[in-house]
């Protein structure tokens, strides 16, 4: 078989975690290849927004700061998060946070993903030792002693050395590796949507605990909020099913009009949540990173995160690999990374789901003793600053 060209490193999957990785490698002159499905240049109309956004911690901003894409980021539009606040359905109990208490100017940035991902191209774009590959799809791939042959949709076969796997949740690598994914489906649906509120945001981060799943209010440019409202998947249904006037008033209930009423702005999104990980990160010659490998809640907006540190992991295993002279893809190399990434994936997605469920239950007890709790919380200045420096990432 006649390949088009060879790498060192192929990535399938041009989103945030892939765009990253990419960038890191093709920095240190690895010649890398991303391949997408869509077409992560395109532009979009003025005046929309996309429902996909993150809450990106400090850390991940520092990370794109060091690539240099942070300040065409801000250009694009990004909005600082400053304070978190925090309140449950029953009792009393509130968390307020405040980054300047922790020495901090912001805590994080709510971006829009399209907007992170076209910030990441356009620096690949100038980076000699980078192709990309848009609107083609992975046909499949054989992995041998010397390395990856990779077909692609049109016809294109490509090697690499090694081939990285960023294709998300319902990847296709994971699937063709025949790598076992496991985990539980919440039964429930986060509706996304952007709405323009009658008070200012603040700079803050807002979220309600209800007895159903958490409402987020997060900050975005303009003035805007993004919303994340999870709830059983029979009521988000019927949510994306209001009228807007109705849907406004819902959710300005559900927010105690802490921000007032609001005005829908385009249109309603949901997606079903699930928790989702696999035990193996790699096999011979391909390694998975990112959504492919760990799917969380998203009460805490810590997927993305999650997913950029995994990126920064595996570029440092293959870069050191590659400064020695030694096989990037050797299951030594790739084992390491493993370890690293998976105790601390474990452990969030651990704590995201006991949140998931101690937010969700409803017995009286749990909920007084929930209450009591955020109030000790609240009134500690030194457990709040470690709240918060967590929530940056730092």
């Amino acid at each position: 078989m006649i390949k088009d060209k060879e790498y060192q490193v192929a990535i399938v999957g041009g989103g945030m975690v892939g765009a990253t990785i990419a960038c890191l490698l093709a920095e240190q002159e690895v010649q890398v290849a991303l391949i997408d499905a869509g077409d992560p240049m395109a532009s979009w109309p003025k005046k929309t927004y996309d429902l996909r956004v993150s809450a990106l911690t400090l850390a991940s901003i520092n990370l794109f700061k060091s690539l240099g894409v942070w300040g065409s980021i801000e250009a694009l539009g990004e909005q600082a998060v400053q304070k978190m606040f925090v309140w449950d359905h029953f009792g009393s109990g509130e968390l307020d946070i405040d980054s300047a208490d922790a020495g901090e100017m912001q805590m994080g940035s709510v971006v829009e993903n399209r907007i992170t991902v076209l910030a990441l191209w356009e620096k690949l774009q100038q980076i000699k030792s980078c192709d990309v590959f848009t609107s083609v799809q992975l046909e499949g791939f054989e992995a041998g002693d010397d390395g990856v042959t990779i077909s692609l949709s049109g016809g294109t076969t490509i090697a690499a050395a090694l081939l990285v796997g960023a294709d998300g949740s319902n990847s296709k690598i994971r699937q063709i590796s025949s790598i076992d994914d496991y985990g539980w489906d919440y039964k429930q649906k986060a509706l996304v949507a952007t709405v323009r509120p009658e008070k200012p945001h603040q700079n803050t981060a807002w979220q309600r605990f209800l007895p159903e799943g958490p409402l987020a209010l997060l900050p975005l440019r303009d003035g805007l909020i993004s919303i994340v409202w999870t709830s059983t998947t029979e009521t988000t249904e019927a949510n994306l099913k209001l009228d807007e006037t109705s849907f406004c008033d819902a959710l300005a209930e559900a927010s105690e009009q802490q921000l007032g009423n609001f005005k829908l702005l385009g249109a309603r999104g949901a997606f079903p949540l699930k928790l989702q990980f696999s035990p193996e990160y790699t096999q011979q010659r391909m390694v998975l990173i990112g959504d492919a490998i760990h799917t969380i809640h998203p009460l805490a907006g810590q997927g993305a995160n999650l997913g950029l540190k995994d990126a920064i992991a595996l570029a440092e295993v293959v870069l050191q690999a590659h400064e020695k002279g030694r096989d990037i893809a050797s299951q030594q190399v790739l084992r390491r990374y493993e370890r690293q990434r998976k105790g601390d994936n474990l452990l969030m997605m651990g704590l995201m789901d006991g949140f998931k469920r101690l937010f969700g239950a409803d017995d009286m007890l749990v909920q007084f003793a929930r209450s009591s709790g955020m109030g000790v919380v609240n009134s500690s200045t030194l457990i709040k600053n470690q709240i918060c420096k967590y929530a940056m990432g730092l």
